[in-house]
């Protein structure tokens, strides 16, 4: 069974400065959406990231997510 987690994802610019991205992921546990997160970022070739959290989305999060199985989404 899949459940929706939210990812919080931080890096630093070009800049210098530091970027919170949070993500939508779909996964059968928070280990399993930890990983599929990594591995989408080095598919994209993001290296330097610190995945700062990971959480079941609340009900209303799931709602509003509506994620397919196995998917991933920018949340913001």
């Amino acid at each position: 069974m899949q459940l929706p987690f939210v990812t919080t994802v931080s890096f630093a610019d070009r800049d210098g400065m530091t970027v919170h991205l949070q993500y939508g992921v779909a996964a059968p546990s928070e280990h399993e959406a930890r990983t599929e997160i990594r591995r989408r970022l080095i598919n994209q070739e993001v290296y330097n990231y610190r995945i700062s959290e990971i959480r079941p989305a609340t009900s209303s999060e799931a709602e509003s997510l509506n994620l397919p199985a196995g998917a991933i989404i920018l949340l913001n």
